[in-house]
């Protein structure tokens, strides 16, 4: 299994960074890697709990089946099956930053189903990571703007 991370912080509230995150089928408006996402089951909270996804990296396009856990402060996933991944488990958390931003966190960890050398693997999740950071910063800032300055954090 291979794990890259990433963080940044995001000029919203965590429940504005949450909406975005679960408007699935707006994925690929601001994540380069996601190339379709359709909801295939909802929570008690009409979240997603079950999503299929078209994912492309480094040329391949994954088909993934993912299910959904939702808190308070973030989200959290594991794969139920896929086409080039026999496990997957990712997750946003997100803290209260002094200055009233949103500290976002993104994890991911994945085992390819063939064998890749793990060099290839991180290149790939860390492009991955840059578009669920990056991507869902500018995602909810703009259409949630924000007064003051923007920290960033790579």
């Amino acid at each position: 299994m291979v794990k890259v991370s990433g963080e940044t912080d995001i000029r919203a509230s965590a429940k504005q960074i949450l909406e975005v995150l679960a408007d699935l089928p707006s994925y690929p408006a601001w994540s380069a890697v996601h190339k379709r996402a359709t909801v295939d089951e909802r929570d008690g909270a009409d979240r997603p709990a079950r999503a299929t996804m078209a994912v492309t990296a480094a040329g391949l396009t994954d088909e993934q089946v993912i299910d959904y856990a939702w808190g308070q402060r973030g989200v959290s996933w594991t794969l139920v099956h896929a086409s080039q991944q026999s496990d997957q488990r990712g997750s946003y958390t997100i803290t209260r930053g002094p200055d009233g931003t949103s500290h976002v966190r993104y994890d991911l960890e994945i085992t390819p189903i063939f064998p890749v050398p793990g060099f290839v693997v991180r290149r790939v999740m860390r492009h991955a990571v840059q578009a669920a950071t990056e991507g869902l910063r500018a995602r909810v800032e703009s259409l949630h703007p924000a007064q003051g300055p923007r920290r960033r954090r790579a």
